[in-house]
């Protein structure tokens, strides 16, 4: 782990590239509405499990070089039931922002709420994704400021999500790209909800050639009333 001058100048970057990502992520989805039959399905099962809520989450950011080795490395327990920053080791020199803006539940492109919002069509393809024969889809946000583009994989028979990530091509000082996955929990269509979530940026020019990759591995569902 670093202590230089130069690994505290990166751990602000890396502050606020988060801090951009968790914001880009909650107000992510689009426009137009879709009316395929196994997309209404998916929103189906998001509209059955609204009531099921993490109580924590294991953290870990990664500073790449320019060569994608792994530069610096921190591992922290976010617990989302508290208002402070979870348990960060002591000798941390990250400053998490609330880890509440990582709580992605109820954000996905999925949720009924969001459906005038959303475009999206059958893509033809198909892959199998954790043992589930999926197909794809392609869907498209038309923010004011910016156009996302995202992908989501549906379990073939159930219209399960099986996995959605879409691309940010927004160019700050800090960032050039932005890609994030996420891996959902679909064993059953009563059961379902986010488990992984990784974010992928490249950084800008700040950042001297180096990206940064965000990890956020979500534990102990509980459901609410």
């Amino acid at each position: 782990m670093m202590s230089s001058t130069g690994g505290r100048v990166r751990t602000i970057y890396l502050i606020l590239l988060l801090a951009s990502v968790c914001l880009t992520f909650q107000s992510v989805f689009a426009k137009r509405g879709t009316g395929d039959p196994l997309w209404q399905e998916s929103v189906t099962i998001a509209a059955a499990n609204k009531h099921w809520v993490p109580e924590s989450a294991i953290l870990r950011i990664e500073i790449l070089d320019r060569h994608s080795k792994v530069e610096q490395a921190e591992e922290m327990l976010l617990d989302f039931t508290q208002e402070d920053n979870g348990q960060i080791p002591a000798n941390s020199h990250i400053d998490l922002p609330d880890p509440i803006s990582l709580n992605i539940v109820g954000n996905s492109p999925f949720e009924p709420e969001f459906q005038d919002e959303i475009s999206a069509h059958p893509t033809g393809e198909n892959r199998n994704i954790l043992g589930k024969q999926c197909v794809k889809y392609e869907y498209i946000w038309d923010r004011q400021d910016e156009v996302l583009t995202g992908a989501a994989w549906l379990e073939q028979e159930r219209g399960i999500p099986v996995e959605i990530e879409f691309s940010s091509g927004a160019c700050t000082q800090f960032s050039r790209r932005q890609h994030v996955t996420v891996i959902f929990q679909g064993g059953s269509c009563d059961a379902w909800f986010p488990l992984r979530m990784t974010m992928e940026i490249r950084g800008g020019l700040l950042t001297l050639g180096r990206s940064f990759r965000i990890t956020v591995d979500y534990k102990a569902y509980r459901k609410t009333e």
